[in-house]
């Protein structure tokens, strides 16, 4: 076999695993720009969508609610119909309303609701992968499919891009015992007035509220 001949073979043979890498590196800095695009929002208002699908009899049992995130910077406030979570950018808490009750959550407890904070928990530990494209709500859509590279709890993660817009569309996470967890964005205003007051534990809306 003449040198030319086995240069091509071992070119062949590498182009599977050049792809592969390519594609890794693509889908990692199409991650980058999305969070350096959301790290550089002034405001954020995310109405959202969050369901839980478990096996339940040989099928799947789907349980959604709906939710608000508003955001300054690295503070977060998330309202759902159950509860409330705050962070004001170095404490974070579970409000619940109906009880008038304020605990302190644990450090980074539930922030994973936050555009921000669920692109910087993928930044590490994970291999990437482009995966297919979708036009939803009109929009253009590039998905990315994460795998941990080490994980007992997580099989893979699915994460939607609007790629004109660079922010992310929604995630979902597939667990290993079979539970998958989707965050959908409905409607996504950024830059807009919000009032710095609602990311205050302190502020008056509180008062009276019991800490637990």
């Amino acid at each position: 076999m003449c040198k030319f001949a086995a240069m091509r073979i071992l070119a062949l043979a590498l182009l599977p695993f050049l792809a592969m890498g390519q594609s890794h590196q693509e889908a990692k800095s199409l991650l980058n720009k999305v969070y350096e695009t959301t790290l550089a929002l002034e405001t954020q208002h995310i109405s959202f969508t969050n369901t839980i699908a478990a096996p339940s009899n040989g099928g799947m049992k789907e349980r959604s609610s709906a939710g608000e995130l508003y955001a300054i910077g690295e503070k977060v406030r998330i309202k759902t119909d159950a509860f409330e979570f705050l962070s004001d950018g170095s404490n974070a808490y579970l409000i619940y309303p109906e009880d008038e009750e304020i605990e302190k959550a644990a450090s980074g407890e539930e922030t994973s609701l936050s555009p921000a904070d669920i692109l910087k928990n993928y930044q590490s530990g994970y291999s990437y992968k482009m995966a297919g494209k979708a036009v939803e709500n009109g929009k253009s859509i590039q998905y990315v499919v994460l795998k941990p590279v080490a994980s007992e709890e997580v099989k893979e993660i699915m994460i939607g891009v609007d790629t004109k817009a660079l922010l992310l569309e929604n995630y979902t996470q597939y667990g290993t015992n079979g539970i998958n967890t989707t965050f959908s964005v409905k409607a996504y205003e950024t830059n807009i007035p919000l009032n710095a007051d609602m990311f205050n534990i302190n502020a008056k809306e509180f008062e009276g509220f019991y800490r637990l």
